[in-house]
């Protein structure tokens, strides 16, 4: 498979745009990278190993550098379609997981070899959307990705799809690859696709559609430029990258969306040479904060009246006693909870204090400290719409 060249019109770029992925450059530390299933397999849909080498040299060039890489690996159900001979036909979920157990120890071997090669050890990591939301499995996993990245060694994280059901996952790696930045508290994503940019509208549809190399905030506009997915193998496109943009952006996570098998791809991206960066103004949280506000479940909340809800929005205040009206849902101390307003608008998340079953009208004292409250200003609408995905 021969490698694409780079086409000139990749190679403007606006001053700003530039100036900002040379930011972003300057100051990276942990970088995460999302590669997609199209780009490790080749036309059969067997994993192609040239692939996997192309990256690995990238990665190997900037751990020389000091960054650290986390990968975010998809082709375990394309490797098992392999080993096990189902072809390209369509999976059952029953299938689907069959083939990812067995597809993921061809993955893995591949990256250890792919890496093997520059003296660069790999671990595995598998998730489900349970090892996210619950607090201590997340400071867990923090602490595991956190010593593995200070021994040198590349975590090749992917969905524990053997496990995972239509109605509880992650949806696709695209949407993981974000969680796994916010756990590792990388500065920047960057998805590794089959498509090179967003670009105005199908280019091919339509053939004066032009490449848009930098977002400043994604609008409705934006997202009806992404469409819909049209991958093959993959789970993804535009139009989940996107989606994933807008959320990580709202924490303070810029997202670049590259193709995957340019040569060098990774640093074309940070010269401005190719690819799109969905840039933020929104400065990067502590962890603990990036959990409550958008990797949280909240298992029910208090009702605030508009003096304690002024006070919150406006301020940098705990919410006392004196300011709720009522309780719903069910929750015990140490539980996330939303805040609401009189009108029922939700104006931010925290963790309790007490308990549902303990709280009465007009208690004394602190029941949602600020060290432990996110507004609603910095949790996006995609936060919000997506609670009941993971549940």
């Amino acid at each position: 498979m021969p490698e694409p060249p780079i086409p000139k019109a990749e190679r403007s770029v606006d001053k700003e745009c530039m100036e900002n992925r040379l930011r972003i450059r300057k100051r990276l530390r942990i970088l995460v990278l999302k590669v997609g299933s199209q780009i490790l397999t080749d036309e059969s849909g067997a994993l192609y190993p040239r692939a996997f080498g192309q990256i690995a040299r990238q990665v190997a060039l900037l751990r020389s550098e000091g960054v650290r890489i986390v990968l975010v690996s998809s082709g375990a159900i394309a490797a098992g379609r392999e080993k096990i001979g189902l072809g390209k036909k369509p999976l059952s979920l029953a299938l689907k997981q069959a083939a990812a157990s067995a597809g993921q120890t061809p993955l893995m071997i591949h990256w250890e070899r792919a890496l093997g090669r520059y003296g660069i050890h790999t671990a595995q990591i598998l998730l489900t959307p349970a090892d996210i939301i619950d607090r201590e499995r997340f400071t867990n996993l923090e602490r595991t990705a956190e010593t593995l990245l200070s021994l040198g060694i590349v975590p090749v994280v992917n969905e524990n799809d053997a496990v995972a059901t239509f109605e509880i996952r992650f949806g696709d790696n695209d949407r993981l690859s974000a969680y796994v930045a916010g756990l590792v508290r990388a500065e920047c994503l960057l998805l590794l696709s089959d498509v090179s940019h967003l670009y105005t509208a199908d280019p091919r549809v339509q053939s004066d559609a032009r490449k848009i190399f930098c977002v400043h905030g994604i609008t409705p506009e934006i997202e009806r430029m992404a469409g819909v997915s049209r991958s093959g193998l993959g789970t993804g496109g535009m139009a989940s990258k996107v989606s994933t943009a807008l959320w990580a952006n709202g924490w303070g996570l810029p997202v670049g969306v590259l193709k995957g098998d340019i040569p060098s791809g990774i640093f074309r991206f940070f010269e401005g040479m190719t690819g799109t960066l969905f840039d933020t103004c929104v400065g990067l949280p502590s962890n603990r904060k990036i959990w409550i506000g958008h990797f949280s479940r909240p298992k029910g909340g208090f009702r605030l009246d508009a003096g304690a809800a002024k006070a919150l929005s406006e301020g940098k205040k705990s919410l006392l006693g004196a300011g709720v009206m009522g309780v719903d849902g069910q929750f015990s101390p140490k539980d996330p909870v939303f805040l609401v307003d009189p009108e029922g608008r939700e104006i931010g998340r925290g963790i309790s204090r007490v308990g549902s079953a303990d709280w009465s009208k007009g208690m004394p004292g602190i029941l949602v400290h600020r060290n432990d409250l996110v507004l609603s200003a910095q949790v996006n609408r995609e936060t919000r719409e997506n609670d009941n995905d993971l549940q």
